[in-house]
C-alpha cells in the first residue's frame, strides 16, 4: 500500500507539474494572429490604431504598411511640470519630420531634415542624400505583421527619451550647473502613459515622466513637491501631412515672419535661400470678391479657466486683428468662442486653438503665443496662447529686489527669444496703477494692457515675430496725443514698449496700443493676400507690396537685431523698452517723471496698519523703469541706423547716428545717470523700504536697502555697453563713413561726466569713479589681457593720464582727498605693472 501510495503521489505530482509547465508555455506563446494579439485590449482608432492592455497599461501601435516610409510631423509640448525642469503648461518644445521604416523584424523611427533642396532636373540631385544625416530615434520589435498591418509595442518608445529629450540638455562648459535644479535620471518603471486622443489626421499621447535624483543638491522652489522625484508631463503628437492646395510664400528680410528655412543646393544665386513664412491656410469663399469670408476662419477658444470679467476684453483683442485681414481681402478671418465648462475636449488638443490661463508659482513668461507649422511648407496647423494670471495682479515676480542689492534684471540686460511681453505688461500695469487716481482710470489701464497683450500674442500665432523697431512711429510729443494716435502708438503690436505715461505737464494719452499698427496691416497683406495664379505675376505683386518698406510706420527689426544686451548689434531704434522717434527725449521725460513720483510715493503707498511691502515694490518698479530708459539712451552713442532693403530703394544699409543725437544721449546720461545726486528723491524712502517678513526666508541676509549698489548696478550696465569692445571699435570704424563723434571725444565726455568737481561729488560719484577707472585699466591693457582693439586701448590710456593730472581745489573735503589718493594709486599701480 505504501508503495502504491508513493507511486500515486509521484504520478499526481508529475501530472501537476506538467500541467503548470503547459500553462506557462501557453502563456508565453505569442498569438498566432493579429486578432489574438489585440483581443481583450481597449481599442482607439484613428491615424494609428492603439490597443491598451487594461491590466498592465501596455500600449500597442498598429499601423498600416502603406504608412511606412511616409513622412509624419512629430510634435512635442509640455502638458505640465515645474519651471525648474524647463517644462511649464502649454510650452511648445519640438517639431520634426519622422518616418516609420521596416528593417526585417523591426520598426525604425527615423528623423531627417528637409532643409536641403535639389532641382530634380539637375544630375547632382542623384547625390542629394550625401552627408545629410538620418537619425534613428528608436528601433522596436514587430509583434505581428498581417493583412497589411504592423503591430509593435509603444511603451519602450514612449517611456524613454527616444522621440524627444525631456530632460534639459547639459552644457559641458556650464560652470553653474551644480547650482541649478537637477531632474536626475529617468525612471521608466515609475513613468506611465496617461492618456491618448486619436483622430483621423493626428494622434496625441500624454506621458508622465518621473525622474529620480536620490541626492539633490538644489531643492528647487516651493512648487517642487520632493526634489528626489519630479514628474514632467509631455504630449507626443503624430500628425499626417496635409494634402491641400496650400502654396508656400517666400520670406523677405523687410518683413518679419517665423520661417521654415531651406537651402537650394543647385542654385547659382548669391543668396540661394528658399525660406517659407509660417501662415494659416486662408481661402476665400468667393474667390472673385475683393472682400470675402474665409472657407475656414481661424477659430480661437477662450479656455474656461479664464476669469469671466476678462473674457469680453480678450475677445475684443483677438477680433481687433480682423481689421488687418480686411486689408488683405478677408472678412471675419478671426472668430472667438468660449470653451464650455462641461467641454469634453482638452485645451491641449492640437485640433483647438486655445487662449489658456494659468497662475503659476514661477512663470517663465507672462504671455506666450506659439504655433505649430508644417516643416515642409510653413502652413500653420494649430496654435495656443498661454497667459499668466499673476501678470495682471500686483505680485512682484523677482525674489531679489533691486533695493536689497539684487542686480537689476531689466529687459534691456537680458537676451532670450521667449516672449517677455507679459513681463513688460506687469511692470507697466503696476507703475500706471500707482499713478492712477480713480477706479475708472485703473480699469482703463487694465483693459488697454490686456488688449495689448492679446494682440501681441495672437500676432505670434499668425506667424509674426517681434518688431522692436516699430516704436518710431510718432515723435515724443505726438505719442501722447490721443487725437493723433487713436489707439495706435507704434507701427506694430509686436514691439516691446513701456506703458505710455504722460510726462510732467502733459495730458495722458493712450496707455497701451489697442489696434494693429500700419506695419501689422502691411505684414498681413504680404503674408495672407490671395496669390495670383501666374507665378511671374504673383512675384511682381509681392515685390510691389514689399517696395513700400520705406514708408513711415513700416519699419522692421526683430530680436536678432535688437540691442538689449551690452555690445549687441548696432541700431538703437531696434530696442526694447523705448518709445517714439526721439527715444532719448522720451527717456529723459520718463526719468524725470520717475524722479517726480518718488517725491510723493510714501503718501500713496504707506497705509496705517499694513506692512511696507507696497512701497518697497513700487519703489523698485520705478527704479526698473529708470534703469531701462538709461539703457535705451546709451545705445545711441556709437550707434548705426540700419535699413534692411534692396538695391535701388533710395537708402543705404548703414548710417551712423548723427552727432547731435549722440551728444544729446551723452547729455542725458551725464545729468540723469552719472550725476552725483542721481535718484535723489528716492533716498528719503529708503528707511521705509522693508520686505514683508515670511517665516525665516530672510535668514542670513542683510535686508536693509543698498542704495549705492542700486545706483552702481545701473551705471555699470550703461558703461558695459558704452565701453564694450564692439562699441568702441564701431565708433572708430564709423568715423570712416560719416560718424563725427570720435573715440577720444566719447571717452573724454564720459570722463568729464564721471569726474565732476570735488565740491559737487558724492559717495555715489566715488563709487562710479572707481569702477570707471578699473574699466579703463582693463581696456588699456597696461596689466595685460585687454579684449579691445589698439585704438580703444590708446584712448583709454590717455583718459587714465588725464585723470592723474586732475588736481583738487583748496579746501577739499577729507572724502575728496581720500578718493583722489585712492584713484591715483589705482592708476599708478596699473601703470607700474
Amino acid at each position: 500500500m505504501k508503495i502504491k501510495a508513493l507511486t500515486l503521489a509521484l504520478i499526481l505530482g508529475l501530472s501537476t507539474q506538467t500541467t503548470a509547465q503547459a500553462a506557462e508555455k501557453k502563456k508565453d506563446k505569442k498569438p498566432d494572429t493579429l486578432a489574438e494579439l489585440i483581443k481583450d485590449k481597449q481599442q482607439s482608432t484613428g491615424l494609428f490604431d492603439l490597443y491598451t492592455d487594461e491590466k498592465n497599461g501596455e500600449l500597442l501601435f498598429v499601423i498600416n504598411e502603406s504608412q511606412l516610409n511616409t513622412p509624419f510631423i512629430y510634435f512635442a509640448h509640455s502638458v505640465d511640470g515645474v519651471a525648474e525642469s524647463g517644462h511649464v503648461r502649454g510650452y511648445y518644445r519640438e517639431t520634426k519630420l519622422i518616418e516609420f521604416r521596416q528593417h526585417y523584424n523591426r520598426i525604425e523611427i527615423i528623423s531627417k531634415t528637409p532643409r536641403f533642396k535639389f532641382d530634380e532636373d539637375n544630375a547632382i540631385a542623384r547625390a542629394s542624400g550625401a552627408n545629410v544625416n538620418e537619425s534613428v530615434l528608436a528601433s522596436v520589435t514587430i509583434e505581428k505583421q498581417q493583412d497589411g498591418k504592423v503591430a509593435f509595442k509603444a511603451n519602450e518608445l514612449l517611456l524613454s527619451e527616444a522621440l524627444h529629450k525631456v530632460s534639459p540638455w547639459k552644457s559641458h562648459d556650464d560652470k553653474d550647473a551644480g547650482k541649478r535644479f537637477n531632474l536626475g535620471k529617468l525612471d521608466a518603471k515609475k513613468s506611465r502613459i496617461e492618456a491618448n486622443r486619436n483622430y483621423s489626421n493626428n494622434l496625441d499621447v500624454v506621458v508622465a515622466y518621473v525622474f529620480n535624483n536620490p541626492e539633490p543638491t538644489v531643492y528647487g522652489s516651493a512648487a517642487v513637491g520632493d526634489a528626489r522625484n519630479t514628474t514632467v508631463k509631455v504630449q507626443h503628437s503624430f500628425i499626417a501631412l496635409p494634402h491641400n492646395d496650400f502654396k508656400p510664400r517666400l520670406d523677405d528680410a523687410r518683413v518679419g515672419y517665423f520661417t521654415q528655412q531651406f537651402d537650394d543646393m543647385t542654385s547659382s544665386d548669391w543668396a540661394p535661400y528658399q525660406d517659407y513664412i509660417n501662415r494659416w491656410n486662408l481661402v476665400k469663399k468667393d474667390p472673385n470678391a475683393a472682400l470675402s469670408e474665409p472657407v475656414t476662419p481661424i477659430t480661437w477658444w477662450i479656455e474656461n479657466t479664464t476669469p469671466v470679467e476678462w473674457r469680453e476684453t480678450i475677445k475684443q483683442g483677438v477680433l481687433a486683428w480682423n481689421s488687418a485681414f480686411e486689408k488683405a481681402g478677408f472678412k471675419n478671418a478671426m472668430e472667438v468662442k468660449i470653451q464650455p465648462d462641461d467641454a469634453t475636449w482638452d485645451a491641449g488638443d492640437i485640433n483647438y486653438n486655445v487662449l489658456r490661463w494659468t497662475s503659476s508659482p514661477s512663470p517663465m513668461f507672462g504671455g506666450y503665443g506659439p504655433s505649430l507649422a508644417n516643416p515642409l511648407t510653413g502652413e500653420i496647423l494649430g496654435a495656443d496662447i498661454m497667459l499668466e494670471y499673476v501678470f495682471m495682479k500686483n505680485r512682484w515676480m523677482v525674489d531679489s529686489l533691486y533695493s536689497q542689492g539684487g542686480v537689476a534684471i531689466s529687459p534691456s540686460t537680458t537676451n532670450n527669444l521667449h516672449c517677455s511681453q507679459g513681463h513688460e505688461l506687469q511692470a507697466g500695469l503696476m507703475v500706471a496703477n500707482s499713478l492712477a487716481s480713480t477706479a475708472i482710470e485703473k480699469n482703463e489701464i487694465l483693459s488697454e494692457g490686456l488688449k495689448m497683450l492679446i494682440l501681441h500674442e495672437v500676432g505670434h500665432t499668425l506667424g509674426l515675430n517681434h518688431n522692436m523697431k516699430a516704436s518710431i512711429l510718432w515723435n515724443e510729443k505726438d505719442v501722447h496725443d490721443k487725437r493723433k494716435t487713436q489707439g495706435i502708438l507704434t507701427g506694430s503690436v509686436m514691439d516691446y514698449t513701456p506703458v505710455n505715461l504722460a510726462p510732467l505737464g502733459m495730458t495722458q494719452g493712450d496707455y497701451f496700443q489697442v489696434k494693429p499698427g500700419p506695419y501689422d496691416d502691411w505684414a498681413i497683406e504680404y503674408g495672407y493676400s490671395v496669390a495670383l495664379p501666374d507665378e511671374t505675376q504673383e512675384a511682381a505683386r509681392l515685390k510691389q507690396i514689399l517696395s513700400r518698406s520705406n514708408q513711415p510706420g513700416l519699419a522692421f527689426g526683430n530680436d536678432a537685431d535688437d540691442m538689449r544686451s551690452p555690445g549687441t548689434h548696432i541700431d538703437p531704434r531696434i530696442m526694447i523698452g523705448d518709445m517714439s522717434a526721439n527715444a532719448v527725449a522720451y527717456a529723459t521725460d520718463r526719468m524725470n517723471l520717475v524722479n517726480s513720483v518718488y517725491r510723493n510715493l510714501d503718501k500713496n503707498a504707506l497705509h496705517a496698519g499694513e506692512s511696507y511691502q507696497e512701497l518697497l515694490v513700487k519703489a523698485n518698479l520705478l527704479y526698473r523703469e529708470y534703469f531701462s530708459q538709461a539703457n535705451v539712451v546709451s545705445r545711441y552713442i556709437g550707434g548705426v541706423y540700419l535699413e534692411r532693403n534692396v538695391v535701388g530703394s533710395g537708402t543705404t544699409p548703414y548710417k551712423p547716428v548723427p552727432l547731435a543725437e549722440q551728444k544729446a544721449a551723452m547729455q542725458t546720461l551725464t545729468q540723469l545717470v552719472f550725476a552725483p545726486d542721481v535718484l535723489a528723491n528716492m533716498q528719503p524712502l529708503l528707511s521705509n523700504m522693508q520686505h514683508q517678513r515670511r517665516g525665516f526666508k530672510h535668514l542670513g541676509q542683510n535686508e536693509d536697502p543698498k542704495f549705492h549698489d542700486m545706483v552702481l548696478n545701473m551705471q555699470k550696465a550703461v558703461l558695459a555697453h558704452l565701453l564694450h569692445p564692439s562699441v568702441l571699435k564701431r565708433i572708430s570704424d564709423t568715423n570712416k563713413y560719416g560718424n563725427q563723434y570720435t573715440l577720444h571725444a566719447v571717452l573724454g565726455d564720459l570722463t568729464a561726466a564721471i569726474f565732476v568737481p570735488a565740491d559737487k561729488a558724492s559717495s555715489l560719484s566715488y563709487n562710479l569713479q572707481t569702477h570707471y577707472v578699473q574699466q579703463l585699466v582693463a581696456i588699456s591693457g597696461v596689466k595685460g589681457g585687454s579684449q579691445h582693439d589698439n585704438l580703444a586701448r590708446a584712448a583709454a590710456f590717455k583718459q587714465l593720464q588725464d585723470i592723474l593730472k586732475q588736481s583738487l581745489s583748496w579746501g577739499a573735503s577729507d572724502e575728496a582727498k581720500a578718493q583722489k589718493a585712492f584713484i591715483d594709486n589705482l592708476i599708478n599701480k596699473a601703470l607700474e605693472a
